[in-house]
């Protein structure tokens, strides 16, 4: 079965509402390093050829594939990041709040 599309926003979206611009990091993988902006180390790479992320922070190492969708997600006083997944029988969500406070939320469902 043929993997989804990994649907991201454009670069000047992540540096409108973040404040930071994707970096390449070699082989089509872009790297959000939210650091400055957050005051705690916070990274996110992703591939959209891929269909990966790998979020890091504070000890946490967290990699998923099968990724479908990343989406910047704006409400009034916050700002996250959500990113969809799916493979097989495993869909799922990963949600990155980064303002005001960072907060990470990760949902696995086995259908």
């Amino acid at each position: 079965m043929p993997r989804e599309p990994f649907v991201t926003p454009e670069p000047r979206a992540f540096t409108e509402s973040l404040g930071v611009e994707p970096a390449e990091t070699g082989e089509g993988v872009l790297e959000l390093d939210l650091t400055e902006v957050t005051g705690e180390p916070l990274r996110l790479d992703f591939s959209p050829l891929g269909g990966s992320v790998r979020l890091r922070r504070d000890g946490l190492d967290l990699y998923r594939e099968g990724a479908t969708h990343l989406r910047i997600v704006e409400t009034p006083g916050r700002t996250a990041l959500s990113v969809d997944f799916a493979t097989g029988t495993t869909t799922g969500t990963l949600r990155i709040e980064v303002f005001p406070r960072v907060a990470v939320r990760d949902e696995l469902l086995l259908s």
